[in-house]
């Protein structure tokens, strides 16, 4: 608010793995069957004489390499006991030590029956990643469905580093999972609605999408990432009606993005602008001004919902709009009258805002 005032004083001044890159092989069908073959035993403990005192050995086959990757991507990442997940450094530093063709043996363990599996995979193969081979793009992209969240996440990030063609061909699967039912993981809803807003006007598949997530996320956070990428993503026209639905939104980190938005877009936000005018009296002050600053930047189209607010109950939601006034300029000379009966208003701001009004329009 002090930098309003200060303002309305001078009228006239205006977010792992090995070096080596293997080219996985077609992503094949999992196998079930992750338990390695143990021979029969030669003798069983029944058979032995009941003289004798030495146990017979028990003979088995050493476990496969398959089988030895499996465990490594197993136990690749663990459980830090507060919902997050940390390196098992053993595993981390023995998978480091494969040769390229040992890393190439891991390409199909993202499609492992089993989760930790695929999530060890996925986490070591995307220090691997190589964005320009076409089956690594595609193994990733693939993980995009994949049930398990932290999956899905590595894959995002291996999608973010895709060449700009490629992103375009995973935009059905991100867009997709924008619901929330289909994306459980707020923080990957995020993502996506980012990555939909850097591919801007060629993502326009995505609005419908976004819309709804700007409407109707559970998480602010992702109500907020949407309408950023609207603006981003839409005609400056069309972007205009989901923004005005966000200025009403609960969350006033939601509020202040969608006038910080609207404010961007100028004299194009004015449908906006009797919304925005009732942001004047939000609570949370960075809210209020960055819906004046929008106000303003609209210009003349906004002069009525502005001076709408000089008979609100807060004081605050007076003194923003003499601001706006007064920043409008000769276009809203049509509010003198209601500026002169502040000139009586109990709150003595609002007093000297008015007057300083009355006389930068006198001047004009």
């Amino acid at each position: 608010m002090n930098r309003f005032l200060i303002l309305l004083c001078v009228f006239g001044v205006g977010l792992l793995g090995c070096s080596g890159k293997a080219t996985p092989p077609a992503p094949p069908q999992a196998n079930s069957d992750n338990t390695p073959n143990v021979a029969p035993a030669a003798a069983s403990a029944n058979a032995v004489s009941p003289t004798t005192k030495e146990k017979m050995p028990v003979a088995s086959a050493p476990p496969s390499e398959d089988s030895r990757l499996h465990d490594l991507a197993a136990r690749l990442l663990e459980s830090d006991g507060q919902g997050g997940w940390r390196k098992n450094e053993k595993a981390a530093t023995e998978l480091e030590k494969l040769s390229p063709d040992g890393v190439g043996q891991l390409w199909p363990l993202l499609k492992d029956p089993r989760a930790e599996v695929r999530r060890g995979a996925a986490v070591f193969l995307l220090g691997v990643f190589d964005p320009n081979d076409s089956q690594q793009v595609s193994a990733f992209a693939w993980l995009l469905d994949d049930m398990d969240r932290m999956v899905r996440a590595r894959a995002l990030d291996a999608v973010k580093q895709c060449s700009h063609a490629d992103q375009l061909a995973t935009l059905p699967r991100l867009t997709a999972l924008l619901d929330a039912k289909r994306e459980d993981r707020a923080d990957n809803r995020v993502a996506i609605a980012r990555l939909c807003g850097s591919l801007k006007h060629e993502a326009a598949d995505s609005l419908p999408a976004l819309k709804t997530a700007a409407a109707g996320d559970p998480d602010a956070k992702v109500r907020s990432a949407a309408l950023a990428a609207i603006v981003q993503v839409a005609e400056p026209q069309d972007a205009v009606t989901p923004l005005t639905k966000g200025l009403a939104d609960k969350d006033a980190a939601v509020r202040l993005v969608a006038a910080a938005r609207l404010r961007q877009l100028g004299s194009t936000a004015a449908p906006a602008a009797k919304q925005l005018a009732t942001l004047l009296a939000d609570e949370k002050s960075d809210v209020a001004e960055a819906a004046a600053e929008a106000l303003i930047r609209i210009g003349a189209a906004a002069v009525d919902s502005a001076a709408g607010q000089l008979s609100s109950k807060s004081a605050s939601a007076r003194k923003l709009a003499l601001v706006c006034l007064a920043r409008i300029g000769p276009a809203a000379k049509s509010t003198l009258p209601q500026i002169e009966k502040l000139k009586q208003d109990p709150d003595p701001q609002v007093r000297q805002l008015a007057n300083a009004a009355l006389k930068q329009f006198s001047g004009q």
